[in-house]
């Protein structure tokens, strides 16, 4: 897996953060970022409030999604400006304010068995994350086949959409157990093999869907991940509720190799869901996010058209420049996509407008210049 998604925005995380004044300029960003706090009388300085807050939420001119949990009604919150929340903590995503779209973060499980990589090396695979009401669960779960493993990413979408027959039917037809979260204490060890763990909740009606990390690099024919991603998109559709495709970089071919999405297939792939994400971030292949940007609209415009307000950027936050979040604002903008997902990649948000993650979140969100109309 590229990327630690479930350590880095997903697993548990209870985030702080303060308001801030409407943004100016990217000039001003680093002018009011460096402002001392107020003085109380005792002549000690307040903290810094936050560079954004919920009123910059109403200048975004295309989707901002953040993988974080939606904020509490008044309480301080370090991810703004976001249109959508994406959390894996399913018992937040009911409360979120009037305004927040909500979506459910969902692995999509992978088998454990070795692959061979280049060379004849032995890649041994990661165990797979288990959904919870609360994100906080330790444990990982296993399975023996491809098979099995898309078995239970299905009957987790269908406990999740209310549908706890079907849940058992994948389950039957596969030979893998369910078993509720709640019978497995967070810290044991990781759950038997083939053991499929369901979320104790459902997903509130007011939630927009469900988003799926297809990080799975376990050996996939893309005939093979082409026919599960129709299934689960069908499956999500189906209940009402729309859902998004997270993947890995398109012009990775070492993650690639093993995951089943390719020029071929790209382009029927992003027409089964709502949105579909670009990875850009620090350590792409071409090491330039410009030409990343273009490899990766070439794979999935190579077998057919593509309806752009379909794509979404998914964004590195950490390692990333702001020359880099001032391209993705321009490419947004021009090819008309859905809009942006920031990942944080262990950077963290909030604090002062100068910090070079909160520029960077300016300089996507509303040009370099705040409220210009860019």
């Amino acid at each position: 897996m590229f990327k630690a998604l479930a350590a880095s925005h997903v697993m548990g995380l209870e985030l702080m953060a303060m308001r801030r004044p409407r943004l100016m300029s990217m000039a001003a960003l680093a002018c009011a970022g460096l402002a001392l706090g107020i003085m109380s009388q005792t002549g000690s300085a307040a903290p810094a409030a936050d560079c954004f807050s919920a009123t910059d939420n109403t200048r975004l001119r295309f989707e901002a999604y953040q993988q974080a949990p939606p904020p509490r009604d008044g309480a301080p919150y370090p991810h703004y400006p976001l249109s959508d929340a994406v959390s894996g903590q399913l018992g937040r995503l009911a409360s979120a304010p009037k305004g927040i779209r909500t979506w459910y973060y969902h692995w999509a499980n992978r088998a454990a068995t070795p692959l061979i990589g280049a060379g004849g090396r032995q890649i041994i695979r990661k165990l797979n994350l288990e959904p919870s009401m609360t994100g906080n669960r330790r444990h990982r779960s296993a399975f023996s086949s491809i098979d099995r493993a898309n078995a239970c990413t299905l009957a987790q979408a269908s406990s999740l959409l209310g549908q706890d027959k079907r849940a058992r039917r994948y389950a039957r037809e596969a030979g893998i157990v369910l078993i509720s979260e709640k019978a497995l204490p967070d810290t044991a060890s990781p759950s038997p093999a083939d053991t499929c763990v369901l979320a104790s909740g459902k997903l509130p009606p007011r939630a927009s869907g469900i988003m799926l990390d297809y990080e799975v690099q376990d050996g996939r024919d893309p005939q093979m991940t082409e026919r599960f991603l129709t299934s689960y998109a069908k499956l999500v559709h189906a209940a009402g509720k729309q859902v998004i495709l997270l993947v890995n970089p398109l012009d990775s071919p070492g993650q690639q190799r093993f995951t089943g999405v390719t020029a071929e297939n790209a382009h029927r792939i992003v027409a089964l869901f709502d949105r579909t994400t670009l990875v850009l971030w620090s350590r792409n292949a071409q090491k330039s996010l410009p030409a990343s940007y273009a490899a990766q609209m070439a794979i999935v415009k190579a077998g057919g058209p593509v309806d752009p307000g379909r794509l979404l950027i998914d964004f590195e936050l950490a390692g990333t420049t702001l020359e880099d979040a001032r391209f993705v604002h321009q490419m947004i903008i021009r090819d008309r996509l859905a809009g942006v997902l920031f990942w944080r990649n262990y950077a963290s948000q909030g604090g002062s407008c100068s910090a070079p993650v909160n520029q960077r979140i300016a300089a996507i969100a509303f040009g370099d210049v705040a409220g210009d109309g860019n």
